[in-house]
């Protein structure tokens, strides 16, 4: 479902995919990475890029929850993985501290224009 009607834009390193689920979750914000096994061979290194997203998106995603929550709205999120190198985590950090800020203005935007 994610992939079939979601909405995309490109961040670089990542493909992020978005959908709105239209059954209710558990948790408003769903996450998932994926790494491709043609550009990285060995596991340990698509794990490694894994822990590292997981960690930035952890420590970062409380805003966008924050704004989910208020909304009473759900959203799924997908990172795919599209550089071809291992990034430092800093430069990873930065990148998601980018996505959650977009995503965030994506959320706020829809629902602020009545106030």
């Amino acid at each position: 479902m994610l992939f079939s009607s979601g909405t995309s834009f490109f961040q670089y390193p990542f493909k992020i995919v978005t959908s709105s689920p239209t059954e209710p979750t558990k948790v408003p914000l769903r996450f998932m990475v994926s790494i491709s096994k043609r550009n990285f061979k060995n596991a340990t290194d698509r794990n490694r890029i894994k822990r590292q997203v997981r960690e930035a998106w952890r420590t970062q995603k409380q805003p966008l929850d924050e704004v989910l929550i208020k909304q009473q709205k759900n959203l799924d999120v997908a990172f795919i993985f599209t550089s071809k190198n291992i990034l430092p985590s800093s430069e990873i950090n930065n990148k998601i501290k980018r996505v959650i800020e977009r995503l965030k203005q994506d959320h706020e935007v829809h629902h602020t224009t009545s106030g």
